[in-house]
């Protein structure tokens, strides 16, 4: 049996370390546990989710990393960029020491851009340390594609974000004019622009959000005067089934950090189509007028014109295409993936 030390967080009951990766990364620990080949021994690297709670977090794990590598074969890091550029280049040096196995996985689908921008000096830091992994699972083509243009072949693995598939039998509802906004409610999220087109829909469409609210920009009562109705935070085992009230997911996101959102990949397990924006890699979850509709970032316009492109005729279409681009990204199919790569 391999002995993996896995280095990654799940959700708490602290709503800010709710999101994409928290979820995805405890959707991976519950089946790499079913596999009896391998036994993982996780290890937080966030504890405190508040404002700079990650540098006591961080020294805290470089402290007491070394003394967690006794009898494991391999170190799986989990982690997104703030961890790349601090201390995830001394956990590679640390595990090299003790001559460890490393897979590195980079979450979201931006770090390849930053990494553009980065001086020479920190570009051959990472290029010396992770990006030297003896594995390397990227979230996004383009990303793999830019690395591989940048001398780090063979190393780099597609490892999109991935959900369960959906167990119970796909029943295609009648177009009903319900559409839902699940993700943090931040203005680089696109709450602004939906606040805006919500503003001259016909009063039968129905756009419901959920998600954390981010104070700085917006409160429960930016919500009392719009049609926008606000229905709080989900825990992670509510989407699915608030997801099967609706018909249409919608994110018109401009996070330049965006990867592949976890919430449309759980719209696809559902066959929900999807409406969100040319942004980064989300034409490679989202094909246009296939499983959803792609829109230009910030634009209202085509944010209102998407929202109205859906009828009862072109509707069943849509929530067929989406079920099946699902395929590419269930956990169990993308998770092998990993668990090959531990047991070889």
């Amino acid at each position: 049996m391999k002995e993996i030390l896995f280095l990654g967080n799940v959700p708490t009951s602290d709503p800010k370390s709710i999101g994409g990766a928290t979820v995805y990364t405890q959707n991976l620990l519950e089946i790499l546990a079913l596999n009896d080949e391998i036994n993982i021994k996780q290890l937080k690297t966030r504890n405190c989710w508040g404002k700079l709670g990650q540098i006591p977090d961080f020294i805290l794990l470089i402290l007491k990393f070394p003394f967690y590598l006794k009898e494991k074969e391999i170190v799986s890091v989990h982690a997104s960029w703030d961890f790349h550029v601090t201390i995830g280049p001394f956990i590679y040096i640390i595990s090299k020491l003790f001559k460890k196995k490393i897979v590195y996985h980079f979450f979201g689908g931006n770090f390849h851009k930053q990494f553009d921008c980065f001086p020479r000096v920190l570009q051959w830091w990472l290029k010396t340390t992770i990006l030297s992994s003896d594995y390397i699972l990227m979230e996004t083509k383009k990303m793999i594609e830019y690395f591989e243009n940048h001398g780090i072949t063979d190393k780099c693995i597609w490892f999109p974000n991935s959900r369960k598939a959906n167990k119970e039998e796909l029943t295609i509802l009648n177009y009903s004019r319900r559409f839902v906004f699940i993700s943090r409610v931040t203005k680089t999220k696109g709450i602004n622009l939906l606040f805006e087109a919500v503003k001259v829909l016909p009063k039968d469409f129905v756009i419901d959000v959920y998600g954390p609210i981010d104070l700085i920009y917006f409160s429960e009562e930016s919500f009392n005067n719009s049609r926008l109705d606000y229905r709080g935070v989900l825990k992670s085992h509510e989407v699915n089934k608030t997801l099967s009230n609706y018909d249409v997911v919608i994110l018109p996101t401009y996070y330049q950090g965006e990867g592949y959102p976890g919430i449309l990949i759980e719209a696809m397990s559902l066959g929900k189509p999807i409406i969100t924006t040319k942004l980064n890699a989300l034409d490679e979850i989202v094909i246009h007028k296939y499983n959803g509709l792609l829109i230009r970032q910030k634009s209202v316009q085509e944010l209102i014109d998407a929202i109205l492109y859906f009828n009862n005729e072109n509707y069943p279409s849509f929530v067929k295409n989406s079920l099946n681009n699902f395929s590419e990204f269930n956990i169990e199919r993308v998770t092998e993936k990993l668990i090959k790569i531990y047991v070889e």
